[in-house]
């Protein structure tokens, strides 16, 4: 269960679309809600011949507008629920300035809309989605732009269906503790999913075995039966693939998935943009949401 639900905001529309999801999870988990709004040190404008020049003048105005917009956001909300909203207006660099305040706020959930940016573009124009990613210490909820935040069944709770990768790995199992927390004991269909790389898939293919099958009979479901409840139901999907993140939203739509749930390596800079990462191709391209547990490394 959360006490204290963050969501970062800037002002913009895009933005505000975390917010629909943020209340609901909020009044489920009786949390309060938490609105921050960062605003950087100086406010920059364009001068002759385009170089950049610190105006002071502009940046106070830019900050007073931007208080005033927290202010109306949050009122507005108060009207909608009755979950506790405080609004909190912060000086500084975005991605600290969000993770200081998610210690300062005992924030046990971020809940933001990425721009879904990827490649180069996010190489050279950075993202505060991606330095939360590697980053943060509680789970980051990320909802894509320009699709829906997410889906509602009817009679139940949000993200109802999701879809775990698992890899083999005790870092990728971390994400199963989050995703109960997230859920909080309600109804819950968990898929739990490994895709096998092809080359190992012929290895055991030469030895008489059926990689898919087996790694869902001997590692999957042994993990499975020890999730189930009466409010939890824990299926298994095994699939050869080499492309990890395609397979895995190909399974997400074939299960009708709410939400995709796993843990994040880590990785930054050049490491990214040359090896990348299932997470990152999943922030960009899944149409599920995306709910990223960190790993503790």
């Amino acid at each position: 269960m959360y006490r204290n639900i963050l969501v970062p905001v800037d002002g913009s529309k895009l933005a505000e679309r975390a917010l629909t999801v943020a209340v609901t999870l909020a009044e489920q988990h009786g949390a309060r809600l938490v609105l921050l709004q960062v605003h950087p040190s100086i406010a920059r404008r364009t001068g002759g011949g385009g170089v950049p020049v610190r105006d002071p003048a502009l940046d106070l105005t830019w900050r007073a507008d931007q208080l005033r917009g927290l202010d109306r956001l949050a009122n507005r909300l108060r009207k909608r629920t009755a979950v506790v909203v405080d609004a909190v207006f912060r000086d500084g660099e975005t991605v600290p300035t969000i993770l200081d305040e998610v210690a300062k706020q005992d924030a046990g959930l971020v809940v933001m809309v990425t721009h879904g940016r990827g490649g180069f573009q996010r190489f050279f124009l950075g993202s505060v989605s991606d330095g939360l990613m590697r980053r943060i210490t509680v789970p980051l909820l990320l909802l894509r732009a320009g699709r829906a935040a997410a889906k509602q069944h009817e009679g139940a709770s949000l993200f109802r269906r999701v879809l775990v990768p698992l890899d083999g790995s005790e870092r990728a199992e971390r994400a199963l503790p989050a995703v109960q927390g997230f859920r909080d004991g309600q109804p819950t269909e968990l898929t739990l999913a490994h895709v096998v790389h092809p080359m190992s898939a012929m290895a055991a293919a030469h030895l008489g075995q059926k990689p898919a099958e087996e790694s869902e009979e001997t590692y999957l479901e042994p993990i499975a039966a020890r999730m189930r409840t009466t409010q939890q139901t824990v299926a298994c999907k095994a699939v050869v693939d080499g492309q990890v993140a395609r397979a895995l939203m190909q399974l997400a739509t074939e299960r009708d998935a709410d939400l995709i749930a796993l843990t994040t390596q880590g990785m930054s800079g050049f490491q990214r943009l040359v090896v990348g990462s299932v997470a990152d191709k999943l922030v960009r391209a899944a149409a599920q949401p995306v709910l990223l547990c960190p790993s503790g490394e």
